[in-house]
């Protein structure tokens, strides 16, 4: 079992080389994965579902930093040149990957979520 602000340190962790993620960030990107995946953001997550919250709050956070430098710029002067534009790009593509990374374990029924897809191939003479 875990708690919001034991998540939040393992996640804070992972974003520790990423400039201005704080504390706060990833509290309320935990607290929105727990309510996303149907707890009360003061519950216990039981161990079988801690992995599922952990993979979707990254993926939450990520996406909000892409988000914070969608404003990034181009900048040159004489010889002096700075591309940022595609900093925001990066991250969008990192939380395109890790949304694919939580579905994969989503649909091998990690913590009693979900386990099965169904899938229906057209057919090739209609």
């Amino acid at each position: 079992m875990a708690v919001l602000s034991e998540l939040s340190e393992i996640l804070l962790k992972r974003f520790k080389d990423v400039p201005n993620v704080t504390k706060e960030d990833t509290d309320l990107w935990i607290e929105r994965s727990m309510l996303e995946h149907g707890f009360d953001a003061n519950a216990d997550v039981p161990r079988n579902q801690i992995m599922l919250v952990l993979m979707y709050a990254e993926w939450d956070g990520t996406l909000q930093i892409a988000l914070k430098a969608a404003h990034y710029f181009e900048y040159k002067d004489g010889e002096e040149t700075v591309d940022k534009r595609n900093v925001s790009e990066q991250y969008r593509n990192i939380a395109a990957e890790l949304w694919r990374n939580y579905e994969r374990k989503k649909a091998e029924g990690a913590g009693n979520i979900g386990g099965s897809k169904v899938y229906f191939m057209s057919r090739v003479d209609r």
